[in-house]
C-alpha cells in the first residue's frame, strides 16, 4: 500500500477513535475495538499516540475480579476549544457575549459586555487576554449581523464594520482559524438542532427593535446561504414596506407579519417559520395568521412559531458552527 494511502488509514482510524471515546466519555482498549471494529493491536498503536498528544487521558484502572486489570481512558474534552464571541440587541443596547467552550460545548468561562462601538478591532484585546488564559483554544467564532461577503463584510448593522475585512485582520493577527456567522442564520441552526428539526424546511426571521429585520433559511438539514451568503437579507424586499425603519416597523407590526408569512410562505412554503419578536401578543399572531388565510390556503401554512429565545437559539448556533471545524473528519 502507498505510503499516502497509510497515512490516510491511519487519520481516519484515528478519528474513528477519536469520535467513539468522546461519544462513550470513558473506554479501555477492548471496548475501543469492540466499538470501532478495529485490532486491538491496531487500538494500541492509535491509543498511543491519542495519549501522547493529550488528546485521551489516563483515567483509571478498570477492577477486575481476576488477571491484571485493565486501563480506562478518558476524553480529554479540553483538549481543543473555541473562543465564542456573538452580539446581539438586548434592551436597546449591543450586547456582547464571550465564552470559551470545550469540545462539549460546555462553556468553561463565559461573559458580557457592552460596546459602544462595534468596529474591525473591538474584540483585539477580549481575544488576547483569552488566548494567554486558554491556550488550548484552537478556533474563534464570531457571531454578528451582516454577511461575509468574498472576505468582507457587507450590509452589517455595524457601520464601523461595513466593507472591512473583519475576519482576515482576526486570521492575521491571532494566526489561528476565524470563522464567521450571520447572527439569524445562526439562531436559525440553534432552533433546528435544538427541536430536532433534520427532516423540516424552516426559516427564521428576526425583528429587533433597534436594528433592520433578516431572515436564516433551514433546508434538507442544512442552513441555505445563496451564492454569496446575501439569502435572508428580508430588509432588501421590494415590497413597498420600509424594513430599514425600525420605529416603523414597531408601529405597523400587525402589517410587517402579514407580508412576511406570506412572503415565506409562497416563496419557501417551509414546515415551520420562526418569529424572533420581543413582546408580541399571542392574539396579535393569531389575527395575522388568520388575515393570511385569506390569501393563501390555510393547508400550505407553516407552523407558526413566535419566540423570544433569538439570544438562547443564537448562542446554541454559533456554538455548534465554531466547534464543528474541531470535529474528526471522518
Amino acid at each position: 500500500m502507498a505510503v499516502g494511502n497509510v497515512n490516510l488509514m491511519k487519520q481516519i482510524n484515528l478519528d474513528t477513535v477519536r469520535r467513539v471515546i468522546k461519544e462513550n466519555r470513558k473506554a479501555t482498549k477492548p471496548q475501543l475495538a469492540n466499538l470501532t471494529g478495529l485490532s486491538v493491536v491496531t487500538i494500541n498503536s492509535l491509543v498511543e499516540v491519542l495519549l501522547r498528544d493529550g488528546e485521551i487521558l489516563l483515567d483509571e484502572l478498570e477492577v477486575s475480579s481476576g488477571g491484571r486489570p485493565a486501563v480506562i481512558y478518558s476524553f480529554n474534552e479540553e483538549f481543543s476549544m473555541a473562543l465564542v464571541i456573538y452580539t446581539n440587541e438586548y434592551e436597546m443596547k449591543d450586547l456582547t457575549h464571550v465564552a470559551v467552550v470545550n469540545l462539549y460545548g460546555e462553556v468553561i468561562e463565559g461573559n458580557e459586555i457592552v460596546l459602544d462601538e462595534i468596529s474591525e478591532r473591538s474584540f483585539d484585546l477580549i481575544i488576547e487576554k483569552m488566548l494567554k488564559k486558554y491556550p488550548n483554544i484552537k478556533l474563534i467564532g464570531i457571531g454578528m449581523p451582516g454577511q461575509e461577503i468574498r472576505g468582507k463584510i457587507e450590509v452589517s448593522d455595524y457601520i464601523f464594520l461595513e466593507g472591512k475585512s473583519f475576519v482576515e485582520h482576526l486570521r492575521n493577527k491571532f494566526q489561528i482559524p476565524v470563522v464567521f456567522e450571520n447572527d439569524v442564520n445562526a439562531a436559525v441552526l440553534g432552533y433546528c438542532t435544538s427541536n430536532q428539526c433534520d427532516d423540516k424546511n424552516v426559516v427564521g426571521v428576526y425583528i429587533p427593535e433597534k436594528y433592520p429585520l433578516g431572515a436564516g433559511v433551514f433546508i434538507n438539514g442544512d442552513m441555505y446561504k445563496g451564492k454569496d451568503g446575501f439569502a435572508g437579507e428580508a430588509k432588501f424586499l421590494p415590497d413597498g414596506f420600509d424594513w430599514n425603519n425600525p420605529e416603523y416597523v414597531s408601529e405597523n407590526i400587525s402589517v410587517a407579519l402579514k407580508k412576511l408569512i406570506i412572503t415565506f410562505t409562497c416563496l419557501l412554503n417551509p414546515d415551520i417559520l420562526v418569529i424572533y419578536r420581543e413582546n408580541l401578543a399571542e392574539v396579535t399572531i393569531d389575527l395575522m395568521i388568520e388575515d393570511c388565510k385569506k390569501t393563501i390556503k390555510s393547508e400550505v401554512m407553516p407552523d407558526i412559531i413566535v419566540s423570544s429565545d433569538f439570544g438562547k437559539d443564537f448562542a446554541e448556533g454559533i456554538k455548534q458552527i465554531s466547534l464543528k471545524p474541531l470535529e474528526p473528519k471522518w
